[in-house]
């Protein structure tokens, strides 16, 4: 088993699902049936008794009365009827009540046994819900012991298995929306866990690109590629599946959003910070991008990948080439203090958030032909080690490339800014081209409170253009003058001799008279 493996095995320990999210309430027992009424319990008798009672009262009472008060015969008939039809009567009215009693309680035992029947059938409910949700985390349990296996076949097993489960209890309508999302975050902690666990052989990810064996390897080159080749499949389906069910985006022609589609992974979070990245990202959507202080070894390959809410790169480090070319950009991206050590390419790249590179080192050349910035753009001392092409790069918010330093040649050619492009004190070493460049509402100031911009006196003045596109505001130049040197640079900006760099000061000490 692989070292990386196993370390990822022993974060797993406290990442388990919880297990209430199957309990249901207990039913209430049956109410007990209600008691017989007195009349009830009496029943018999008082039908036997009225029956008699009334039958001799029916008989005595008139010939009573005939016999001692004189009474017509035809009196004391009439006077036996209505006391049979009164008697009748009663009778009835008892034959009436016990008939609603037994009526009322064969409802009452029909009831009881549709709560019973109910009750058991919630029961069997409760142990299908009690026995599922045992068999999906039975489940979990084996898909986590499956990453850490030495088979990649395995270890991509145990990832469909977790994806799959993740959709299930999305898809479970028995617990509520928050405990399903609760379950479904706890297989994704799972899943960036593991995109975040340590792999040794990235560390020679430049070696294992081609085919032939280094000269001088340590180790068994045929094997050792083969297990990063497995690995890097087995990591990058991780994000193919996420990719899958994540959200969509419309953007106009100008690179606005129009709309979101959400995807059924939507609402998760993912966390890949501090991962090594050794494998290509291309063509997916990521539904958030966090990848600050991430390490990328060898080429990082994100050519037209989505990022559908915040991108964070802060911090990372990208050892080799790096590709953005035509990736969209939906909500803010920060490359804040971002080390790129190869070429990096932005060609065609939207942003249509915010984009922060503050701070940020490219030490190779930085390539953003055609690149769209909607929102606001930050280079604010970003270093610029390599060449660098801005040819084409639409500004739509305001952009600020103050105290940038440009070591390389930097080329502006036909770059359009629509709001505010700030570059006061930005530091221009080579080359620097603003030709046929469009500043559609505001003049760049090149100087200011917080200082000037800085152009080196070791180039040639033919090397510095400042011939904007017709009906662009202007960038008002006059002369500067450095050792004997004269150029024409932005009114207020200074010339440098890059030569001389004070360490004690941490400035240079040879810098011209500001340019008029």
């Amino acid at each position: 088993m692989l070292e990386g493996e196993r370390s990822y095995q022993r974060g797993q320990e406290n990442l388990v699902p919880s297990n209430n999210a199957s309990s249901i309430p207990e039913s209430q027992v049956i109410p007990k049936a209600q008691e017989k009424p007195w009349y009830i319990q009496h029943f018999t008798k008082l039908l036997i008794g009225f029956g008699l009672g009334g039958g001799a009262i029916a008989l005595i009472l008139p010939w009573m009365l005939w016999l001692f008060c004189g009474m017509s015969s035809g009196s004391s008939d009439q006077l036996r009827l209505h006391l049979l039809y009164v008697t009748g009567g009663i009778i009835a009215v008892l034959t009436l009540l016990q008939t609603n009693w037994k009526n009322q309680g064969d409802r009452l035992k029909i009831d009881a046994d549709i709560k019973k029947n109910e009750q058991d059938s919630e029961k069997n409910e409760r142990d299908h819900i009690r026995q599922v949700h045992a068999e999906r985390r039975s489940r979990y349990t084996k898909a986590v012991e499956q990453l850490a296996n030495e088979k990649a076949s395995v270890r991509l097993g145990g990832i469909y298995t977790l994806v799959g489960l993740v959709d299930e209890w999305l898809a479970d309508d028995i617990i509520d929306p928050e405990e399903r999302q609760k379950e479904g975050q706890v297989i994704i902690n799972n899943l960036c866990s593991y995109i975040r666990s340590p792999f040794p052989l990235a560390l020679k990810a430049e070696m294992f690109g081609g085919d032939s064996e280094p000269a001088n390897y340590e180790g068994d080159f045929t094997k050792d590629q083969a297990a990063f080749r497995e690995e890097q499949d087995v990591r990058r389906t991780i994000f193919v599946e996420m990719s899958k069910r994540s959200s969509d985006v419309i953007l106009d022609d100008d690179g606005k959003l129009i709309d979101t589609s959400l995807g059924t992974w939507s609402d998760f979070e993912f966390d890949f910070s501090r991962a090594p990245i050794f494998y290509p990202l291309k063509n997916l959507t990521i539904e958030q991008g966090n990848f600050a202080s991430t390490r990328f070894y060898g080429k990082a390959d994100f050519w037209g990948a989505k990022f559908i809410r915040n991108a964070d790169f802060g911090g990372a480090r990208f050892t080799g080439t790096v590709l953005f070319g035509v990736a969209e950009f939906a909500g803010t991206v920060l490359f804040r203090v971002a080390e790129f050590a190869g070429t990096i390419y932005f060609g065609g790249a939207k942003f249509t958030g915010n984009a922060d590179f503050g701070g940020a080192k490219f030490i190779g050349d930085a390539h953003f032909l055609g690149a769209e910035f909607t929102g606001n753009a930050h280079f604010l001392g970003a270093k610029f080690t390599g060449d660098t092409d801005f040819h084409g790069t639409k500004f739509t918010g305001d952009t600020d490339f103050g105290g940038a330093k440009f070591t390389g040649n930097a080329d502006f050619w036909v770059a359009e800014f629509t709001g505010t492009a700030d570059f006061r004190k930005a530091e221009f070493t080579s080359k620097t081209s603003f030709k046929s460049a469009y500043f559609k509402k505001y003049a760049p100031p090149f100087a200011g409170v917080s200082g000037a911009a800085r152009f080196s006196a070791q180039v040639n003045q033919e090397d510095y253009i400042f011939s904007l596109s017709r009906g662009s505001k202007p960038i008002n130049c006059g002369t500067a003058t450095l050792d004997g040197k004269s150029f024409e640079i932005p009114i207020r900006a200074v010339l440098f001799d890059p030569t001389s760099w004070d360490e004690d000061k941490q400035d240079y000490t040879r810098i011209s008279e500001p340019a008029k």
